[in-house]
């Protein structure tokens, strides 16, 4: 802005040099012009420069990885006479690494109208991109001055990973693993005897105690009944992702392997539980995942994850949150993605 306005004072100096020189009737018209169009731009800049508004809503709240995103940002003029010419200052940033990327849009927003300018970027790490509208420079009619105003304004991208799966190697305890839950299965049977799961006719290997009596008798042959299979969580994925310890690219890699191994046991029929200490309101988050959809369900809440700096405090609830509650595995992945069981890190995992 000082560069310009010293421009125009040179220019005015030229033109009143030239005035003095010659006596001119363009001469002299031009430096009128230029001697009031400081004073009516600037009452112009004030006038305008609550008429134009942005917001963020066209910003999606979701993209995937190595895929571009289109981020809208939308103009409204309420001036109702002309239109308003404008430059947006746009930062990109991971969550974590706080580096931003500054680029700049320019457009004109026509008079009671709306304008969309749009910003297209590539996503190269999962997690969260936050799209922040730093400032706003709205020029004169003529686009020699501005006035500048701070906006700060952000909405956020959750970038979600590809669901791959991954080589894991399942055990047939932990296929058989039982566990206190609300659902059964409907394809075995188990030993909870407050779920039934079938009635059959008896075989040489039952026992005296599964005999369904009435039903026996009403069916001339001796019937036996078949126990629920509780679909509890067999195995408990932990996230450890600590302050200073993680950065844009690990968290990136620990979206990636909780959505491989998540969709993996998923397929396998393996239900499991996702869990993570959630600082700000001091407690242990987790997600029951049977499914691909609860394994997408559980990285869209992971994508939100923050740092813990407390570490007592969140050894403290995670035990107060699973006393009582036992898992056949146990798997932690810390904030650079790295998979650990038993206190290593297995080239192939076995649960």
């Amino acid at each position: 802005m000082v560069r310009r306005l010293i421009g125009y004072l040179v220019i005015v100096a030229g033109a009143a040099y030239l005035y003095f020189m010659y006596n001119e009737t363009v001469i002299s018209g031009l430096l009128v012009f230029l001697l009031l169009y400081l004073p009516v731009s600037a009452v112009y800049l004030l006038v305008v420069r609550k008429k134009l508004t942005a917001d963020l809503e066209r910003v999606p709240a979701m993209g995937e990885k190595e895929k571009r995103v289109r981020a809208g940002l939308t103009l409204k003029n309420r001036l109702h006479f002309m239109p308003i010419r404008c430059e947006l200052c746009v930062s990109l940033r991971n969550s974590y690494d706080k580096r931003g990327k500054k680029s700049r849009f320019t457009g004109v927003v026509p008079a009671a109208g709306e304008e969309t300018l749009w910003c297209v970027f590539e996503t190269r790490e999962c997690g969260r991109i936050e799209v922040c509208l730093e400032r706003m420079r709205i020029y004169d009619f003529l686009g020699i001055f501005y006035t500048e105003r701070r906006e700060n304004k952000t909405a956020s991208v959750r970038i979600m990973p590809g669901f791959v799966p991954m080589p894991v190697e399942i055990s047939r305890s932990t296929r058989e693993f039982q566990s206190e839950a609300e659902e059964y299965a409907q394809d075995r049977s188990g030993d909870d005897p407050s779920e039934l799961y079938q009635v059959r006719e008896y075989r040489a290997q039952d026992l005296l105690k599964d005999i369904h009596w009435k039903l026996s008798a009403k069916e001339e042959a001796l019937m036996v009944k078949e126990r629920g299979f509780p679909l509890g969580c067999a195995v408990l994925i932990w996230f450890d992702v600590r302050e200073g310890k993680v950065t844009g690219k690990g968290f990136s890699a620990m979206i990636e392997k909780a959505a491989s191994l998540s969709v993996t046991l998923a397929a396998e029929k393996c239900v499991h539980m996702a869990a993570w200490y959630e600082e700000e309101r001091e407690q242990v988050i987790t997600c029951r995942v049977s499914d691909e959809k609860s394994a997408c369900d559980m990285i869209w809440r992971l994508v939100e994850l923050k740092p813990c700096r407390d570490l007592k405090k969140r050894e403290a609830c995670r035990k107060d949150r699973f006393r009582g509650q036992e898992f056949c595995s146990i798997v932690t992945i810390d904030g650079a993605g790295n998979i650990w069981k038993d206190g290593e890190t297995p080239e192939l995992l076995r649960l």
